[in-house]
């Protein structure tokens, strides 16, 4: 474009107004440049270059300034920050101080409870408030803690006051609020209620707080089953000093009884870990009551004075729990050997101990083997069990043991036979043995299982067996008794061999290897069963003469009254002892 030529749309553009002329001023200088011999331009320059500076120099002070506030306002703002930070740090240290002290407070009181499995569900270790909230699980035991203070534990419709802590078990999640009176430590810690068996077991905590809530009962049984199944409950100390402290006890360790538990008296139960085919008797001292309770929480035995007895086919687990304040001792025998449920109860009663029919219990699992170990105890042999029918079946005509469930009902058929049983059927005792004049059907007239085990009659008591009188009938199962009392002497009965039957007695010549006898004979006639002695008579039922016979030494008994069936109709049974007893 040529020079001087404007774009059509820049002439309506206003232009700048041109500087003032200063055409004077520029002369002068000019002049006192030439006259100075400097260059005509050297004054104007000058005077440019101190404007020039003068402005400069007012920048350069509005800068100074600028800065000078800048700098001011920084130092107020770190000032500002400074104090802030101080500030902020002596209330963290106060605030971490506070944590400190209510930790330390809070170690100290929970250290048993951490010893014992339980852990802190919350605590106000960093608020320091009197009130904290927490949501608590289910199946749980629970302890507040509030060093010093009272506490206050609300879950659900429980509520709880005490001094220092409180504990409660709950079944089911909920939310836990904690209020303490104080300023101090507050905290909540928690245990699955399994470990320590839930409120059942509290006896056995290694820790006791102030006070415990009568809460979490809908799985105290369950929690109590898990606790015996793992083994957390310790193992009283025990031993064989009960059985020898009383002579009337002997009886029960010459049955083969051992002392396997015992309540003590802090304690309510005792956990019973039994052996396949043991029978059990737990005895009570006087005013106390016990009850048998089974996994499941069931308690069969409930609330018995004196003593209790039960028999376990297969191995189990049971507990035994005690009212009162005295202690109670458990022990236990082969039930093959004492008679079942039965011999068990006939041991009892030797020893002076008391027990009623319904402080007994037998599963009905086990009702056959219970009536299997009450014929091998009374020395029959050749047994066979089987459990009994709604409907009469062939008749029998051997011994038989009937066991029944809790509410079975028997019945021998035809009716008119001559029976015996002891104990009598009509006793509420669930085992017996039985004998008959002649073959019987067994039933049962109700759905509820019952058992019979049979077995022929020895041929030590075969003199009897033909006779359908009924005293004849009645002395079997009361010898059969005899047998077993005996058998658990360590006695056996034996015929012939070193017996000679006189008018009025017997004589017995002791054997090898034995040290005692006990006597008795047999006749086909009344009174069918007289027991031989050295001195005070005796008869079935009463605790036996046992005379002392070493071997090759005989002895002369008599019985009363005189037996008078001529002697080649007599039998004598004598039971004898083994020396090594």
């Amino acid at each position: 474009m040529p020079a001087g030529a404007e774009l059509p749309f820049t002439r309506a553009v206003p232009k700048p107004p041109a500087p003032p002329a200063q055409t004077g001023l520029d002369e002068v200088e000019r002049a006192i440049s030439v006259l100075e011999g400097r260059h005509p331009e050297h004054e104007r320059t000058r005077r440019e270059t101190v404007a020039a500076a003068e402005e400069r120099r007012r920048v350069l002070d509005k800068e100074a300034a600028a800065s000078a506030r800048r700098r001011r306002r920084r130092i107020i703002v770190v000032l500002a920050n400074t104090t802030a930070l101080g500030v902020a740090g002596v209330v963290a240290w106060r605030l971490l101080a506070r944590a400190h002290t209510l930790r330390a407070s809070l170690d100290h009181e929970e250290a048993p409870y951490v010893a014992a499995g339980l852990t802190e569900v919350a605590s106000n270790e960093l608020t320091a408030r009197s009130t904290i909230e927490a949501d608590a699980p289910g199946s749980s035991c629970f302890v507040a803690l509030a060093p010093g203070s009272t506490i206050r534990a609300k879950e659900g419709a429980m509520s709880l006051e005490a001094p220092g802590s409180a504990g409660w078990c709950a079944c089911a999640p909920g939310r836990v609020v904690l209020e303490t009176s104080g300023a101090g430590a507050l905290s909540l810690m928690r245990v699955d209620a399994r470990v320590i068996g839930g409120p059942l077991a509290r006896p056995w905590a290694p820790f006791t707080p102030s006070v415990w809530g009568d809460t979490g009962t809908d799985c105290a049984e369950a929690a109590l089953d898990d606790w015996i199944a793992a083994h957390r409950s310790p193992e009283p100390a025990i031993d064989d000093a009960w059985l020898v402290a009383s002579a009337a006890r002997a009886p029960l360790k010459n049955a083969g009884f051992r002392v396997v538990s015992r309540v003590e008296p802090a304690r309510p139960f005792a956990v019973i870990e039994s052996t396949a085919g043991d029978c059990m008797i737990a005895v009570a001292g006087a005013g106390d009551t016990l009850s048998l309770r089974v996994t499941g929480g069931a308690r069969p035995i409930a609330k018995a004075s004196g003593s209790i007895a039960w028999c376990d086919g297969s191995a189990a687990t049971t507990t035994v729990w005690r009212e009162g304040p005295g202690e109670a001792i458990v022990i236990a025998a082969p039930g093959a050997r004492i008679g079942g449920l039965l011999g068990a109860q006939e041991c009892a009663q030797s020893a002076g101990l008391q027990m009623k029919a319904e402080a007994t219990w037998l599963r009905d699992a086990d009702l056959a083997w219970n009536a299997t170990s009450l014929l091998r105890a009374s020395r029959l042999s050749d047994i066979t069990t089987a459990e009994l029918t709604t409907e009469p079946g062939d008749p029998d005509g051997r011994v038989a043991a009937i066991a029944l469930s809790a509410t079975a009902r028997v019945q021998p058929a035809p009716a008119d036979v001559v029976v015996a049983c002891d104990p009598s059927r009509d006793s509420t005792e669930r085992t017996m043995v039985c004998a008959s004049s002649r073959p019987i059907a067994w039933w049962r007239r109700a759905d509820a299982p019952a058992f019979a085990a049979r077995a022929p009659l020895p041929l030590w008591l075969s003199i009897l067996a033909s006779h359908p009188e009924p005293d004849a009938v009645a002395r079997i199962p009361e010898v059969l008794a005899l047998a077993r009392r005996l058998a658990r002497e360590g006695f056996e009965p034996t015929v012939l061999e070193g017996v000679e039957e006189l008018p009025g007695g017997v004589r017995v010549v002791g054997r090898a290897g034995e040290n005692a006898i006990v006597a008795v004979g047999l006749a086909p006639k009344p009174p069918w069963v007289f027991p031989f002695t050295d001195g005070v008579p005796w008869d079935l039922g009463d605790p036996p003469r046992v005379v002392d016979l070493q071997p090759g030494t005989a002895v002369k008994l008599v019985a009363s009254p005189a037996p008078s069936s001529p002697l080649d109709k007599r039998r004598t049974v004598v039971f004898r002892r083994s020396a090594m007893r």
